[in-house]
């Protein structure tokens, strides 16, 4: 039984190395698209301002449930600014898939 719960551990670990790569290709190039690097630098390591914080190699779900709770209580609206419209929740999972396959 240990071992299975082991394998199962080891599996949820490894998950953002099963996204699909043509979405975190495109997580990529939305994380561009909507200026995150503006805040979070290209290496999404970079902390560019006091309030900013490194959000690469996070877990994916923690990104998307942070993320589309700023859009949604409008927390990021002072930030979003310039980004134009919000992504859509869609594409938050996509930037957040992208997200969470780069080193820490």
């Amino acid at each position: 039984m240990n071992k299975k719960l082991h394998f199962i551990a080891m599996l949820f670990c490894m998950q953002p190395m099963f996204s699909n790569a043509a979405d975190v290709t495109e997580g990529e190039n939305l994380f561009a698209q909507f200026r995150c690097a503006d805040c979070h630098g290209v290496d999404a390591r970079t902390q560019v301002s006091k309030t900013s914080r490194p959000i690469a190699g996070m877990n994916p779900d923690q990104i998307y449930t942070k993320t589309k709770r700023f859009i949604e209580t409008r927390a990021h609206d002072n930030v979003i600014t310039g980004c134009g419209e919000p992504p859509s929740t869609i594409q938050i999972k996509k930037i957040a898939d992208y997200l969470a396959t780069l080193p820490k």
